[in-house]
């Protein structure tokens, strides 16, 4: 995970308002304010950690520091100095500590430095296959052979053991029963290094996901869709020549998701066509510029615009592909999409006076003027984006 795509994360869920399924939100790092206060420290810690990394959701899990609950606001760690780094952590859940059958929770600490200049600690509890965890000897007041989960915004308490029920999902995570292959695709498609090559040729390439190789992903060519000329998102390129293919995941015979991708830039890079949409944006001198091209945080396109990258062209080095995404909106979801738009409205002068600006960067006799249009807008609303989260921040 880039820290990008963590900032994005711990954004959307300071957004929510309320704790969840996979988060809390800590004011305090977990620092002892006395001798006596220690021990107690230390085993809310490992009790919260177990309850994370048993989410029901089966899902990357955070605790975020720095951030008080009632009501949800960033407060900021930057003063503690004692805190602790990821090697403490790891530290603290591997030693000392019986596991039961030996599996121990993955854990990495993350630091987000957020635009009014506070420190957020962010300790990450690795989504995995081999919940549920628990000790198979005390540990103070965490009882041994004892299941503790997250569910909702709440921990099962020390005192006391899951639900069977939620016990009963936690093994079928570990037996592969759940969650069904729709749900789980989008996860293999974030294991950028688990999957390896089947065929490459000049008419087309195939993966495998190593760990179940019965997920595929299939790209070829197709002769409609190569008659529709260069996308809009193109023409930031020095070289606008683009070339796309057909891009299927499938899993067995069943295909998941299609869509369409691009070799850009002289075939320097490549990427998965972004969404478009048509922004209802009121222009005081213009209405002709409304189509924007946008991802959305941990979707298909974006993440399978991701693994293309990694496996495709992270040998050379070349930074295209990844230029070529950071150009465009990622939004969070819909909701932030929304605000993006009023938040347009409400400073309309200024960014019409910036999207004509990129209008006048990207003219030239080779471009389509839909296509001028089409990236100015987007450019536009890339900056508003930022815009907004530096005011928000």
């Amino acid at each position: 995970m880039t820290d990008t795509s963590l900032e994005n994360i711990i954004r959307e869920l300071i957004y929510e308002g309320t704790e969840g399924e996979y988060w809390d939100f800590k004011e305090k790092p977990y620092i002892p304010e006395s001798e006596s206060d220690k021990n107690k420290k230390k085993q809310d810690l490992l009790h919260d950690i177990i309850c994370m990394a048993n989410n029901l959701s089966n899902r990357d899990a955070y605790i975020i520091m720095g951030v008080s609950d009632s009501p949800v606001k960033v407060i900021g760690v930057q003063n503690y100095k004692n805190r602790w780094t990821t090697e403490d952590y790891l530290d603290f859940i591997e030693s000392g500590k019986k596991w039961a059958g030996g599996y121990i929770p993955k854990i990495q600490l993350k630091t987000i430095v957020t635009a009014m200049q506070n420190e957020i600690d962010v300790l990450i509890i690795k989504k995995t296959a081999t919940v549920p965890y628990y000790l198979s000897e005390r540990f103070g007041a965490v009882n041994p052979n004892q299941i503790y989960v997250r569910k909702g915004a709440k921990n099962t308490p020390k005192n006391k053991q899951a639900e069977i029920h939620d016990i009963e999902k936690l093994w079928s995570y570990r037996f592969g029963l759940i969650p069904y292959p729709k749900d789980r695709v989008l996860n293999y498609i974030c294991d950028v290094d688990s999957w390896e090559e089947m065929i490459s040729s000049s008419s087309g390439k195939s993966w495998y996901y190593s760990k179940f190789p019965e997920y595929t992903i299939e790209m070829f060519e197709d002769e409609e869709i190569s008659q529709g000329g260069n996308p809009g998102f193109t023409i930031i390129n020095d070289n606008q020549d683009s070339c796309p293919s057909v891009i299927q995941v499938k899993y067995h015979q069943t295909v998941m998701f299609r869509s369409i991708v691009y070799y850009i830039d002289g075939a320097r890079g490549i990427v998965v066509s972004p969404k478009k949409s048509f922004l209802p944006i009121e222009y005081f001198q213009s209405d002709t510029i409304k189509l924007c091209f946008h991802y959305f945080h941990n979707s298909m396109e974006l993440e399978l615009s991701r693994l293309l990258i990694h496996m495709m062209f992270s040998f050379s080095g070349d930074p295209v592909s990844k230029d070529q995404i950071d150009s465009i909106p990622i939004f969070i979801n819909e909701v932030e999409k929304s605000e993006v738009i009023n938040f347009i409205q409400h400073n309309i002068s200024y960014y019409e006076m910036k999207v004509l600006e990129y209008k006048k960067e990207l003219k030239s006799d080779s471009h389509v003027p839909q296509q001028v249009d089409s990236m100015a807008t987007t450019m536009m609303v890339k900056l508003a984006l930022n815009d907004m989260r530096q005011q928000t921040n």
